[in-house]
């Protein structure tokens, strides 16, 4: 039974669906104090605390879809699954963005028998690998003629095949991607009282990045939770659209 402010974080999701026929996309992390989501070697575990972390299963129970790049899948190896104290967490569909199909068949995300598995590509990737990972269950949509995936036809398609709302765990790339490309509906950051450092520790956003602080995506609507010692800061992003 899906608890009260789950519901409304739902009927959010729902609301917009129905609207645009696109996916309500909600943008977590996880970071420091000073903006790190891992350190220069690629550890996190863990950066927030146990009770965050159990919200963060809570909101893979009520979101269709959860969305990660597949540098993410391969250095990781995740299993994206919902898993709750009582065992009876709904596993969202978990979509990779892997432009050229290189999701290794031994990665835990090929096996399906838990969770269903929808990989984003483009047309150039390979077709061998593609009958392969079909053969695993996994579900192939070839999204865009270039060399990276097409995001915004990638939405298009995904809400096309049922999916109302999508949890973004992506990578700094991913991220700064869907931002860049206005995707993003609303932004969940949990925040850790912990100073991490480094000059090359990962940052939840990252890619090119805006080249003016006026273009900044800027967040309205702004809410404050805490869990334990940890904050959770959501936020509806204004976009602001540039003249080419």
């Amino acid at each position: 039974m899906i608890v009260k402010h789950l519901k409304k974080l739902k009927e959010e999701a729902d609301s917009y669906y129905k609207q645009t026929g696109l996916p309500f996309v909600v943008l977590k992390s996880a970071m420091t104090l000073d903006g790190k989501i891992a350190t220069s070697t690629g550890d996190s575990k863990w950066v927030t605390g146990e009770t965050s972390r159990h919200h963060v299963h809570e909101l893979r129970h009520i979101y269709d879809g959860i969305m990660i790049g597949v540098e993410t899948a391969i250095k990781d190896r995740p299993q994206l699954t919902t898993r709750l104290p009582d065992g009876n967490g709904r596993n969202p569909v978990r979509i990779i963005a892997d432009s050229q199909l290189r999701l290794p068949l031994d990665s835990p995300l090929v096996d399906t028998s838990e969770a269903q598995t929808w990989v984003l590509c483009t047309d150039k990737a390979d077709m061998e690998k593609e009958k392969r990972l079909t053969g695993y269950g996994v579900n192939v949509l070839r999204t865009g003629k270039g060399s990276r995936v097409e995001l915004r036809k990638a939405m298009k398609k995904l809400g096309e095949n049922g999916i109302q709302s999508i949890l973004l765990e992506g990578g700094g790339q991913l991220n700064w991607s869907m931002l860049e490309a206005s995707l993003v509906q609303k932004t969940m950051i949990f925040i850790a009282p912990k100073l991490l450092g480094g000059k090359n520790s990962i940052s939840p956003i990252s890619g090119e990045g805006f080249t003016r602080m006026g273009l900044a995506v800027h967040l309205d609507k702004l809410s404050i939770e805490r869990f334990d010692e940890d904050i959770c800061i959501s936020g509806y992003p204004i976009y602001i659209k540039v003249e080419k």
